[in-house]
This record gives C-alpha cells, sequence and structure tokens, in this order.
C-alpha cells in the first residue's frame, strides 16, 4: 500500500479532472466536499482501467458520487455505510438500489451528525413533493434524471450498461455478512476520517478481509502536515499525520508525492477550489469549512 497526496495543481490540469468535472455539473452534483472534484478524479483516474467484472465496495460511500459515476461507468457497487436515507424514486429506479440493514449493525454517535446534515440537504426536496401531486412529481423526475444521464453518457461516449447499487446499513468494523476475498476493489471518498481513531486499525483489517489478496484500492481520506493526527471538530473528522498513514494503512509514501507542508499551501492558494466551495457551507460551522471562509485546515491523501 502507498499514499501520496494529492496536488490540486496537478490534478485540476488533466483530461480525468474535465471528465469527473463534466459529470458533477452536468448531472447536479457539483454542490459536494470542498475538495471531491480532487479526490474523484483521482479516483476515475484508478477506476477507468478496472474491468466492470469488478465486485466493487465504496467504503462509507454514504449518498455521494463515486458510486453513481461508477454505476454509469458499467460497474456494480456495494454501498456500506453507517448511514443510508431512503433514495429517491428517480435514484432507486435508475440503479436498482437495493437497501438491506445488516443485523450487525449499530448506531453510533456520528449517525447523529449524519441525520442533521441529511435533514437540511433534505428540506427542498421534501417541500417540493408537498407542492405538487407525488406521483407527477416521480414520474417528471425520474423522466429529467434519466435524460439528463444518457445525454451526459452521449456526450462521453459511454456505451456500458447502467451498473446496479446494493445499499448496505453497516460498520465497516465488523461485516460478518460479507465473506472473506469478495471483493475485487475498494473506493472510498473522504469517509474513513470519520471512524473514531481508536477503532480505525480494526476497520481498516475488515475491509482488508472482505477484499481479494490482489484487491485494487482508490481512497482518498485527511491528512495533515502536523507530526500527529489530530481530530477536525467541526467536519467529525480525523487528519491522519504521515505516522499514522504508515502505522495504521500500512501505506509507505509514493516517491512521486510532495512534502505535506508545501501540499497544505497548495490548498489554501488554489484558486478553483476557493471560487467553487459549495454554497451550502456558508449555512453551518459543521462541516469542513466552517461558515464557508476559505481556510483549508487538512488536504486529501491518496491510498492505492
Amino acid at each position: 500500500m502507498r499514499y501520496r497526496f494529492l496536488d490540486p495543481d496537478e490534478v485540476i490540469n488533466t483530461s480525468d479532472f474535465e471528465f469527473i468535472a463534466s459529470f458533477l455539473r452536468a448531472t447536479g452534483r457539483a454542490q459536494i466536499g470542498w475538495h471531491y472534484f480532487i479526490d474523484l478524479a483521482w479516483i476515475y483516474s484508478k477506476a477507468k482501467d478496472w474491468p466492470t467484472t469488478y465486485r466493487i465496495l465504496d467504503a462509507g460511500g454514504g449518498s455521494g458520487p463515486t458510486q453513481f459515476l461508477l454505476s454509469e461507468l458499467g460497474f456494480n457497487v456495494t454501498n456500506l455505510d453507517l448511514f443510508l436515507s431512503e433514495p429517491p424514486s428517480h435514484i432507486k429506479k435508475r440503479y436498482r438500489i437495493e437497501s438491506v440493514a445488516y443485523d450487525s449493525y449499530q448506531s453510533t454517535e456520528y449517525v447523529a451528525h449524519l441525520v442533521s446534515q441529511s435533514t437540511r440537504s433534505n428540506g427542498l426536496r421534501k417541500l417540493k413533493s408537498l407542492i405538487v401531486d407525488s406521483r407527477f412529481y416521480q414520474y417528471a423526475s425520474e423522466q429529467r434524471y434519466d435524460w439528463i444521464h444518457k445525454q451526459w453518457r452521449k456526450n462521453n461516449g459511454i456505451v456500458n450498461e447502467v451498473g446496479g447499487l446494493d445499499w448496505r446499513l453497516a460498520n465497516l468494523c465488523n461485516v460478518p455478512e460479507i465473506s472473506s476475498n469478495y471483493f475485487d476493489a475498494v473506493v472510498s471518498l473522504s469517509a474513513l476520517e470519520h471512524i473514531p481513531i481508536n477503532l480505525m486499525s480494526q476497520a481498516w483489517a475488515e475491509i482488508k478481509r472482505i477484499c481479494k489478496a490482489d484487491a485494487k484500492f482508490a481512497i482518498t481520506t485527511s491528512a495533515t502536515e502536523r507530526r500527529a493526527t489530530w481530530f477536525h471538530e467541526p467536519s467529525k473528522g480525523n487528519c491522519f499525520s504521515e505516522y499514522d498513514l504508515n502505522a495504521i494503512f500500512d501505506a509507505r509514501v509514493d516517491e512521486s508525492s510532495l512534502p505535506a507542508n508545501e501540499m497544505i499551501e497548495r490548498y489554501r492558494s488554489c484558486s478553483f477550489l476557493r471560487a467553487n466551495v459549495a454554497s451550502f457551507y456558508r449555512k453551518s460551522s459543521e462541516n469542513g469549512m466552517p461558515w464557508g471562509k476559505w481556510d483549508p485546515k487538512y488536504f486529501p491523501v491518496a491510498l492505492f
């Protein structure tokens, strides 16, 4: 396993970034985490070369964009997460989502934070559903959603059949329902940092258990230039030090990676990310960019 700090200047100047930006904007997903454009472009740079026959785990995928991107590319994805609200009908239908809560599932303190965030983001959608006839609104939503995605696929020459999604309410620290050596690949977009630090090694061991020995990894999480891992209270996430990237994930720094202290400065001076901070950040202090004030305290690191 290796780790590499993701250089925003480098990633933004790639065709993979252009592809991801087109996906997020064309499909209405551009209002996302402040560094997710970078993370997702890097994840795509790895996943685009995988066979679509791969069984893919999205570790902590929630309602995030990675699973939908991979499904549009033809992959079948299993999303394991602590909190999975009922998806809107247009999403459920297109990706043939099957939702199951594992018997081993146990709620945690972080779920309350996720519920709070979800309640805010779902308010407008619920209001719309009350204003219009529910059956008509459902049909119109499904038609529009399909049309938007078909147009994006056509514009990008994607001909693979849309893959399916399995949503599993589960704790990554313990998923006995999944057999060992099951998944061919793992993706994760800025999720593992939300696992309590004292449980992180257990969760990583469980992820490795349910993956094949030669499984591919395309994971991003939060890193710090500090010497020790610390907890970012607003986003409820750990910022991993280089020591813990090695100690927890058994990862070695990739020779192409720039130093951590240089990387945090690149994020602080990144004009694209600063100009594209999602509007929801300005409404709360409980996130990765409190009240939308541009002041990165951590940055993404890739594990592969």
